[in-house]
């Protein structure tokens, strides 16, 4: 039920698009995300992980509270994850499976307060606030190797509900997460904008004891209003 909850505030963003003098645009664009992993056991060893080059569309609502400053909630789809990298030896003629990508999809909502300074023919908008988000489905390749070389490869969906969700690890995520989100936007009188934005995640989306497992992203972005509240 609670990923309806989004649905609403969506909803909510179009009536007072409707009723107030606000503006509304979208934007889409690059996102690399990393996860943060951390040993909080002794029983299994965390797994390494590097960055990853992902994508993200939202849809934004300018609120104005007064002297400049705005309330900016965003929905957004963007995809997060990692590479994952194992901290095993592989052994010799014998034939191993590790995982080696995770794709997570996220239907996240940040609530910024944002502060617009004006460029000549542009606007300067800086702010963050924080965001919650909900993984709507993830999946991870499960990799086969023989003395480290890459034998087979397999797309897996994430079985949340399971122990461990991804095979051949100790993860165990949940679909929850919660953060921080930090951006900056050129608002162009075009009605095109440039931004930039960094999330970082505080909620651990691993429910295991051994295990804290949190989002971190990076996104450059590219969007258009089709309207100033200002105007």
């Amino acid at each position: 039920m609670r990923i309806f909850t989004l649905a609403a505030i969506a909803a909510c963003f179009t009536v007072s698009y409707a009723s107030a003098q606000v503006s509304i645009g979208f934007r889409g664009g690059y996102v690399n995300s990393n996860l943060s992993i951390k040993q909080t056991g002794t029983s299994v060893l965390r797994p390494g992980t590097r960055s990853t080059d992902n994508w993200g569309i939202g849809m934004i609502v300018n609120v104005p509270i007064g002297n400049n400053f705005y309330l900016q909630p965003i929905l957004n789809y963007e995809v997060k994850g990692a590479e994952l990298t194992s901290i095993d030896k592989q052994p010799i003629n014998a034939y191993t499976t590790a995982a080696t990508s995770l794709k997570l999809k996220y239907l996240t909502l940040p609530l910024n307060f944002v502060y617009k300074i004006p460029l000549g023919k542009a606007r300067l908008a800086i702010g963050g606030g924080p965001y919650a988000g909900y993984c709507l489905k993830a999946r991870y390749d499960l990799s086969v190797y023989n003395e480290g070389r890459l034998v087979q490869n397999a797309s897996q969906e994430v079985a949340f509900g399971s122990s461990p969700t991804i095979a051949n690890t100790s993860i165990q995520l949940k679909r929850w997460d919660a953060g921080v989100n930090a951006l900056a936007t050129i608002e162009l009188n075009s009605y095109v904008t440039i931004g930039a934005n960094y999330s970082y995640g505080i909620m651990d989306i691993d429910r295991s004891n051994d295990l804290s497992v949190k989002n971190r992203s990076f996104g450059i972005s590219l969007g258009v209003l089709l309207n100033r509240e200002d105007w």
